[in-house]
């Protein structure tokens, strides 16, 4: 086959809604994207705009096979990335191209700070702390820039309108999009940005480290931090040639390939500072847990029968992400947090004869029709059978269940099923909401960095209590002012 296996998930997304007569087609609408990122002075050293920097270039490389970033200087890397010092080496370990002005040629363009519309078609990256987002213009500048998780989601989001140009075949108008992250299910509140200190979990257990799985983990490492930190990875895989496309830390050049996929994420983890225990086998509930053991399991399985184990064994708390699996809902974000003890009875849906018969129908398009030529019949249910998986959803996916983590490590509620469309990330649905929980399961106390929003000086990364993990045992006020208990 052609060289769009290796982008086989994201041309799916074309493909499976019909919107191409070919994989061919859908490869050569993604290559004719020329995708400039333009870093203006006020953005290029803050934690906010160097994650949308970074998360826009990583994501659009994967998908349109190219991105260029356009600054007039560089800056020094706030994370402890292993991707270089500063913020133009990590560009192009990213597979990005770095030059100092608009090359004039770009099909569409992302801002990031204050910088003016220059392409055709433009859209900026926004936020303001928790809330992160789009402009169509620069008339209301980014706010506080402390948050790299909000620049995640702005990046992931920016790069998403992009892509829906492709897939449409057109340009469709840039959006402006507002998201709390510290509150997604409700409408975003300008005056309220969120706390500036909330509690981390100082152990997680990460269960699959593909697409979603490393998106958390990407999300993880740009957010930084300090002290005394576990995480426990399990995954049995090996990193494989599509997961270039799909997944955030698998870099250009192949040298990860055929690596174990805990590898990966362990280095990741390690150069930002948190140690790591690595478990290369399937979970399937017999690994007994001990106290010592991380209280929160994130996982991002395909498949319901594991989750179904897994929501029984004993963690704590599950977080469980997942996105569509169809044509119409790629997009679709679920974050399911399940508690120990609750009831798990109607969490998932198992597959239906619905479900075969989407799958055939696939079969029949005339995209699949082309690909049944190279690999038979059978090749291509395989293929129809598959999920799609576009980083950019991914990236804001990890931003978000982050956050949800961190409320409860902050002793603040979270609903018990989240639900986001990213083409529409202001229509939301979410079920009842859990109660806090009754103690802290073990944190250290995040503060954000004392450089504030766009000064366009060097500032500090968000710091931890490193002095010992906190454990309270009774309820009482935190971060934003929430009732604990």
């Amino acid at each position: 086959m052609t060289i769009h296996w290796k982008r086989s998930r994201i041309t799916k997304a074309f493909a499976d809604a019909s919107r191409v007569g070919s994989f061919a087609e859908a490869e050569a609408r993604l290559d004719a994207i020329r995708l400039e990122i333009v870093v203006a002075a006020d953005q290029l050293a803050t934690s906010a705009g160097q994650a949308a920097t970074l998360t826009a270039v990583a994501t659009a490389r994967k998908c349109f096979g190219r991105v260029t970033v356009v600054a007039d200087r560089d800056a020094a890397l706030i994370a402890s990335l292993p991707l270089g010092k500063t913020l133009l080496e990590a560009v192009r370990r990213l597979g990005g191209r770095a030059i100092k002005s608009p090359s004039g040629k770009a099909t569409h363009e992302i801002r990031v700070g204050s910088a003016p519309a220059r392409a055709a078609w433009s859209v900026a990256c926004w936020w303001n702390r928790w809330s992160a987002g789009t402009r169509a213009f620069t008339d209301e500048p980014a706010g506080d820039s402390r948050l790299a998780l909000a620049g995640t989601f702005a990046g992931a989001l920016a790069v998403r309108q992009v892509f829906a140009c492709a897939v449409a075949g057109r340009n469709l108008p840039p959006r402006d999009e507002t998201v709390s992250l510290w509150t997604p299910w409700r409408e975003a509140d300008r005056a309220d940005a969120g706390p500036e200190r909330f509690d981390m979990p100082d152990k997680l257990w990460l269960l699959a480290l593909g697409h979603l799985g490393q998106a958390f983990v990407w999300n993880l490492c740009l957010l930084g931090g300090s002290g005394d930190r576990l995480a426990v990875l399990q995954d049995d895989q090996l990193v494989a040639e599509e997961n270039e496309a799909t997944s955030l830390m698998v870099l250009p050049g192949g040298r990860q390939l055929s690596r174990k996929k805990t590898r990966t994420s362990a280095a990741w983890l390690e150069a930002t500072g948190w140690r790591t225990d690595v478990i290369e086998r399937r979970h399937f509930g017999d690994i007994a847990l001990t106290p010592d053991d991380p209280p929160y399991l994130v996982s991002g399985l395909d498949r319901v029968e594991p989750r179904l184990v897994l929501a029984k064994h004993g963690f704590p708390y599950m977080i469980d992400a997942g996105i569509g699996h169809g044509p119409g809902d790629f997009e679709g974000i679920q974050i399911r947090t399940i508690a120990k003890g609750q009831s798990i009875d109607g969490l998932w849906s198992k597959p239906t004869a619905t479900d075969e018969r989407r799958v055939a129908k696939l079969q029949d398009s005339p995209a699949y029709r082309e690909l049944e030529q190279h690999l038979g019949r059978c090749g291509t249910f395989e293929f129809a059978e598959a999920s799609v998986a576009v980083p950019f959803v991914g990236a804001a996916t990890g931003a978000l269940v982050l956050a949800q983590i961190i409320r409860l490590a902050s002793l603040n509620e979270v609903p018990a099923l989240f639900q986001m469309e990213l083409g529409a990330p202001q229509m939301v649905s979410s079920g009842a909401m859990l109660p806090p929980p009754k103690v802290n399961l073990g944190s250290h106390e995040y503060r954000l960095g004392a450089g504030r929003d766009s000064d366009g000086e060097s500032e500090k990364s968000g710091t931890m209590d490193g002095v010992k993990s906190r454990r309270r045992t009774r309820p009482g006020i935190h971060s934003d002012g929430e009732n604990a208990g």
